[in-house]
């Protein structure tokens, strides 16, 4: 979703971590939207404070602390300033700036604006308490949900989900890719929110693949049924039964099956990730590139755009970056320079 990808930018805009490219793309969010300016302003008045924080800034603090997962990651972040060496030897504005970092990164999973705004005007915020889990690139975790779903999730993905669920569905949104298997309880829906698809089901395994920087977004079952919407397509609805799978484009959605990539292991092709392989067939270098960005955390930069829709097939497992990049050279030609963590191709 658009709101995720300004969370992640706000953040690492905050933290002083933005690429040039990436600083573009900020600029273009705040110019074009005047709630994420706002949003963005507000937050960044707190990050620059140079004094103690006033009775206003630590009553809000504690305030959202209550509401969120805040203080286990501020404990982590303790433990790795004294790993570090020296969490003490902070002036005191520096350690609640630090204190503001944190509190900022938990802010963002809720609508950080909506934080302030709603303390101004006196309003109650909701009472659900959210976590967000993220896998970094280069990484596979798995993650048991408090109703006993247990999902996996790729490289660099998140999945945001409340730390107990109430009323009568069970909702997650989720970022990148994951394969779920989902609890059954027929009376609480399971409800799986991604950028393209919203995807209700009551207890099955799928799998779903939804990068902000993928040109398509996809579903896969595997066992069960789940039904598909479409925020673009509100009178649109896809029931999915097993090895069928669902494809969103920038023109519309198809519904297409499975594809095996070892037929008699009937290993999936939409599930070789989680075997710590990257599977492909008849795939554009553009995709192929963000998948070997996730797979070894570097990243892709294209200086010569008309090979990005060169076709290839195959799979990488335990090759280097430079040897799986010097396998699809050698199927179709095209030169590439890898510079520390950033690879050029051309």
């Amino acid at each position: 979703m658009k709101d995720e990808r300004f969370t992640e930018l706000l953040g690492k805009r905050l933290a002083g971590e933005l690429s040039a490219e990436e600083s573009a793309e900020f600029t273009g969010y705040i110019s074009a939207n005047q709630s994420y300016k706002k949003e963005y302003e507000s937050l960044k008045s707190y990050w620059q404070q140079e004094d103690a924080p006033d009775e206003h800034t630590i009553a809000l603090f504690e305030k959202i602390k209550k509401q969120t997962d805040i203080a286990e990651i501020t404990g982590q972040q303790q433990q790795s300033s004294h790993v570090i060496g020296k969490p003490n030897s902070l002036p005191l504005y520096r350690q609640w700036q630090a204190i503001a970092a944190i509190l900022a990164i938990a802010l963002l999973s809720f609508g950080t604006y909506q934080f302030f705004s709603a303390d101004q005007r006196g309003q109650q915020t909701t009472s659900i308490k959210w976590k967000r889990f993220y896998t970094p690139a280069r990484v596979r975790s798995v993650l048991t949900l408090p109703d006993g779903s247990k999902v996996t999730l790729n490289s660099a993905s998140a999945l945001r989900y409340p730390a107990a669920f109430s009323g009568d569905t069970r909702e997650v949104y989720l970022t990148g890719e994951a394969y779920l298997d989902v609890a059954h309880d027929r009376k609480h829906p399971f409800i799986l929110h991604t950028e393209k698809m919203d995807i209700r089901v009551l207890g099955t395994q799928f799998n779903v693949k939804s990068y902000a920087d993928d040109s398509t977004k996809e579903a896969t079952l595997f066992r069960g049924s789940i039904a598909v919407t479409f925020p673009e397509y509100p009178d649109s609805r896809v029931l999915l039964k097993p090895s069928e799978k669902v494809v969103v484009k920038n023109s519309g959605y198809e519904r297409s099956t499975t594809a095996f990539f070892d037929n008699e292991n009937h290993y999936h092709m939409e599930t070789m990730w989680m075997k710590g392989q990257l599977a492909f067939r008849d795939a554009s270098l553009g995709s192929i590139a963000n998948s070997l960005a996730r797979k070894y955390g570097v990243k892709m930069v294209f200086k010569n755009n008309n090979i990005r829709n060169l076709k290839f097939s195959g799979s990488f497992e335990k090759e280097t970056l430079s040897e799986a990049l010097h396998s699809l050279q050698i199927v179709t030609p095209f030169n590439f320079t890898i510079k520390r963590d950033t690879v050029y191709l051309y």
